[in-house]
C-alpha cells in the first residue's frame, strides 16, 4: 500500500511492500525468517524508513536519512501517524486460513478447465 503525507514543501511517500521488508531486514543485518531479532524499540522507526525508501525508489527520488526519518516520525500528526499504521497493516501477509480449501470429495479444477 502506498501512504502519502502532504508537507508544505514536498510529499513524504511511504510504499509498504515486500521491498521495503527486504530494505529493513538489510538494514538490520538479519534475514527475513528472523525479523523477531530486530530490537522493539527500533522495529517501528526503521520499517517506516525502509517503506519510505521503498517509495523513493519507485519515484526515482533522493529518500531522508534514518535520523530524519525518527525526527519526522516524532513530528507527525495524529492523522498522519494512523494514515501510516493503516498502510502497515495492510501489508501484513494473509492469515494462513484464508485461503479457499477443497473439501474431501470435491472436484477440483485446475484454471483453464480440465479436471485434474
Amino acid at each position: 500500500m502506498i501512504v502519502k503525507i502532504n508537507r508544505r514543501l514536498r510529499v513524504v511517500g511511504f510504499r509498504f511492500d515486500a521491498m521495503a521488508a527486504f530494505l529493513m531486514c538489510q538494514h538490520h543485518g538479519v534475514d527475513l525468517d528472523k525479523l523477531d531479532d530486530i530490537p522493539k524499540a527500533e522495529y517501528t522507526p526503521s520499517w517506516v524508513w525502509s517503506a519510505h525508501r521503498s517509495y523513493c525508489m519507485l519515484q526515482y527520488k533522493k529518500p531522508m536519512s534514518y535520523d530524519k526519518m525518527k525526527v519526522f516520525i516524532a513530528r507527525m500528526r495524529k492523522s498522519e501517524w494512523d494514515t501510516i499504521i493503516q498502510g502497515m497493516a495492510s501489508a501484513s501477509a494473509p492469515e494462513a486460513d484464508s485461503k479457499k480449501k477443497v473439501q474431501p470429495g470435491e472436484n477440483f479444477s485446475s484454471q483453464d478447465g480440465r479436471q485434474e
